[in-house]
């Protein structure tokens, strides 16, 4: 019956990650990447380590936050983790060799600037964040 409670309640939560997600986040490109929309299955993909390149054949080099709201409803919604479970996925690929994390930032800002200085780059920021020089993908 704890399970099931559980359970539920993790549902819930990400369920309303999914909702936080909807206009909160705001998905950011180098400019040198080919594309101007991407689904929500190919950003899992991508933060999960499982897609390392564009269409075109460059480099994909994904971004994050360290922590906060963003960063949960990100997770929650576009890679259906919490931070603990995106936290221990990449404990486990790294002792077994399998990955190496997306670099992540302290700030909105200092994301903004990695992203449009290094070619291939994609990561997530709060709506209402500058986000000159670097390109907003839609999120399909």
């Amino acid at each position: 019956m704890k399970k099931i409670i559980l359970s539920l309640i993790v549902l819930f939560l990400l369920s309303n990650n999914l909702v936080a997600a909807d206009g909160n986040v705001v998905v950011i490109a180098n400019n040198s990447v080919s594309v101007s929309s991407i689904n929500s299955a190919t950003l899992k993909l991508i933060f999960l380590g499982k897609k390392n390149s564009w269409s075109d054949g460059s480099k994909i080099v994904p971004v994050t936050l360290k922590s906060g709201n963003t960063h949960e409803a990100f997770l929650g919604a576009y890679v259906q983790k919490s931070s603990s479970q995106f936290s221990s996925f990449w404990k486990q690929a790294i002792f077994t060799g399998e990955g190496t994390p997306p670099r992540s930032f302290k700030s909105a800002a200092e994301l903004v600037a990695f992203v449009k200085n290094t070619s291939g780059a994609v990561g997530y920021v709060p709506a209402g964040t500058s986000t000159t020089g670097v390109k907003k993908l839609k999120v399909e």
